[in-house]
């Protein structure tokens, strides 16, 4: 995906940040090669020009899309393998994905799980860090403030795990 000067992104370990230019920069010694330079509140980065999304950066999810990860969070939570190896791996290849319906995944499906069983650590961890991530985004792109847009999440959320127990 290309980026210009002035584009909103999304980086999965730092969350919505701006390009501020694209810059050629040597860091490994070898031939200088195109990086974007990216700012964030507390940082700035340099993400190859080229990187795959799930690797560097991806475009802010557009407003027209947020009804359809309303919808995923309303919808009833898939399940988790019981082994925690699998789980685990399961959970990292998703966060690996670095896209926003990744996000709203494992928000749902380890919210779910918690109400069953408790998290271990790793999961603690990966649900903090991807709702952090989701109300983050979310708010960038609705135009929210975060309290509002974590009452919003966690209403959708909420109508997910009751139609868990209407059936």
């Amino acid at each position: 995906m290309n980026f210009t000067r002035g584009d909103q992104v999304v980086h999965h370990s730092f969350g919505v940040g701006r390009v501020v230019s694209i810059e050629g920069r040597n860091f490994t010694g070898n031939r200088p090669r195109l990086f974007y330079r990216v700012e964030f509140p507390k940082t700035t980065i340099w993400v190859p020009v080229g990187n795959p999304p799930s690797r560097g950066l991806r475009p802010i999810t557009p407003i027209s899309q947020l009804s359809r990860f309303r919808d995923l969070l309303t919808s009833s939570p898939e399940s988790l393998s019981v082994d925690v190896r699998a789980r685990h791996e399961e959970l990292e290849d998703r966060s690996g994905e670095g896209t926003f319906e990744a996000l709203c995944q494992i928000v749902r499906d380890l919210g779910a799980w918690n109400q069953k069983k408790p998290l271990n650590n790793f999961e603690k961890t990966l649900l903090k860090r991807s709702r952090a991530s989701l109300v983050e985004e979310w708010s960038f792109t609705s135009g929210l403030a975060v309290n509002e847009t974590i009452e919003e999440i966690d209403s959708c959320l909420k109508k997910g795990k009751q139609s868990l127990t209407v059936d």
